[in-house]
């Protein structure tokens, strides 16, 4: 015989639950109403609780958005039909006098301007 010690435990417990007919196929919602509202007060402790951890959570984790960009002047190719462009003027007596280290730098110049970048804060819709 074996050496294991079987409780002998009562089904006392399994009486307050209604069995359910294999062949009835319908839900009765009066008594699943009654079995949630036994089971209120855990019910109301998980949604609780998970509410809890959610926002503790949201507090502890830091906001991280990062982006980073790398600006390189025109490449040659990008630069072909401002090129065009300037050669159009160029005939109508309008001396552009810019090249790409020049428009690079304007660019560089504009781009760190703190007005400007407090003046697209502004207008932006993703602010």
């Amino acid at each position: 015989m074996s050496s294991l010690n079987i409780k002998q435990g009562s089904d006392a417990h399994f009486s307050e639950y209604p069995l359910a007919s294999p062949s009835n196929n319908e839900i009765d919602l009066l008594n699943l109403i009654e079995v949630l509202w036994r089971a209120k007060k855990t019910v109301m402790a998980v949604v609780f609780a998970f509410a809890c951890a959610g926002l503790l959570i949201s507090f502890i984790l830091p906001q991280k958005w990062t982006s980073s960009a790398v600006i390189t002047p025109a490449e040659a190719i990008q630069w072909q039909d401002l090129e065009k462009t300037f050669t159009k003027l160029r005939v109508l007596d309008l001396d552009v006098n810019i090249d790409r280290g020049g428009a690079f730098n304007l660019f560089i110049k504009k781009f760190q301007s703190v007005s400007l970048l407090e003046e697209y804060l502004r207008s932006s819709p993703y602010v």
